[in-house]
């Protein structure tokens, strides 16, 4: 939790500000992205409308292999990202192990029944919260990933869109 100058915890309302702004990023980023693909998708099928009738038209630079690159800048930014994954998939299995160790004289000290179902779930549950924790944590990676993504066919997409409207 981020601490303010002043030692106190930020505020709930706060992190809500920042969340909703986050979303009204990725929001813009759709949205813009949306447009200007749905714009350019347009322009390209008119040109290949009229590369049907002339083959020399496919020699356009509308259909160079600028996509490729692209797609090579997104999913760089992508894997740039996720060492998140790795790391939270890391912590979880070696957290896994130092409480199997920690339940191991645990359970071997149940004297009853009883006592041993207890402990089990206790471990059950401990072990349903790592998950749910570990699923968090990639979820909230996984959201980073595709927003890193999604700028570079952004910003492709705005361009295409840019250079098609001053050609016109």
């Amino acid at each position: 939790m981020k601490r303010r100058k002043n030692g106190r915890p930020a505020t709930i309302a706060a992190k809500n500000v920042r969340t909703m702004r986050r979303r009204l990023d990725q929001a813009t980023v759709v949205n813009d992205t949306a447009t200007a693909s749905a714009q350019t998708i347009g322009h390209r099928t008119h040109l290949m409308g009229l590369a049907m009738m002339n083959p020399a038209e496919l020699c356009n630079p509308e259909f160079s292999t600028q996509k490729l690159a692209v797609a090579n800048k997104a999913v760089a930014a992508m894997v740039g990202r996720s060492s998140g994954i790795q790391r939270a998939w890391t912590e979880f299995w070696f957290q896994q192990m130092q409480r199997s160790w920690a339940a191991a004289p645990r359970f071997a000290g149940s004297l009853t029944p009883g006592r041993f179902v207890q402990t089990a779930a206790i471990s059950a549950g401990t072990l349903l919260s790592d998950w749910m924790a570990l699923g968090a944590t990639i979820a909230s990676v996984s959201e980073t990933m595709a927003d890193a993504a999604a700028n570079p066919v952004r910003r492709a997409a705005v361009n295409n869109a840019k250079r098609r409207q001053r050609a016109i």
